[in-house]
């Protein structure tokens, strides 16, 4: 559980670097309209704030776990009546709280959140419906605020788009488009809130970025019998005397 959650904390399918440093060549030329169309832009602000929902264990019942048989609980389970409705954990056993999960009344998760680097502030928060992953908020630069916004195909469990805002004022600036075994970065470069044709890259499951599709030739110029190239204004008539 510990490394799904450190791999949902990078929320990028390459490595990083590699994307991180694509991302700086974007400027270079890489684009493509196509992939801009298919990305949502941002509706105004987003909010940054890390919304932690509680877990109230007074007046409840409380189950716990020992995991490692050190004394010490390393889970807690907090019911109303028989149903749990939030759990606890430590998953490195270091004493404090860095997972917390939420169950609806059918006892089906619904919400968690977890505490990547143990300084006791989330990191990030997944929203779950029906069981399905659909959306998660990441902060990812560890400064105690959202910064990332990913969507998830609830049937796969893929994530298949998301947003990010790289320069810390609430504002997307980085649009992300998963398909297959590509992602598609957009970026907003000039603070219009809108993304920027050129700055557009692809990126291959490696990380690799891949070739931009040169533009179609342009179609050979109608020739006359003779070879010689014909007049487009010409009518198909005959001519005057």
């Amino acid at each position: 559980m510990r490394g799904r959650l450190k791999r949902m904390k990078s929320g990028v399918v390459v490595p990083a670097v590699v994307v991180a440093h694509a991302i700086a060549m974007a400027g270079a030329g890489c684009g493509g309209k196509d992939a801009i169309g298919k990305s949502k832009l941002p509706e105004g602000v987003r909010s940054q704030a890390i919304e932690h929902e509680a877990c109230e264990e007074s007046g409840r019942r409380v189950e716990t776990v020992d995991v490692n048989n050190d004394g010490k609980p390393d889970i807690k389970r907090v019911y109303d009546g028989d149903r749990e409705v939030c759990r606890i954990s430590d998953l490195n056993r270091d004493g404090k709280p860095d997972m917390y999960e939420y169950f609806d009344k059918n006892g089906v998760i619904r919400r968690r959140e977890a505490d990547y680097d143990d300084n006791g502030i989330i990191n990030a928060i997944e929203i779950y419906e029906n069981g399905k992953l659909v959306r998660a908020e990441l902060d990812t630069t560890n400064q105690g605020r959202i910064d990332t916004w990913d969507t998830f195909d609830p049937n796969t469990g893929k994530r298949i788009k998301r947003e990010r805002d790289a320069t810390g004022d609430g504002r997307v600036d980085q649009w992300w488009t998963y398909e297959g075994d590509k992602v598609t970065i957009a970026m907003d470069k000039n603070g219009d809130g809108l993304p920027d044709p050129e700055s557009v890259i692809t990126l291959s499951a490696s990380g690799t970025p891949l070739p931009v599709e040169p533009p179609p030739p342009p179609p050979p110029a109608a020739t006359d019998s003779a070879g010689n190239e014909a007049d487009a204004g010409a009518s198909g008539g005959g001519s005057n005397p």
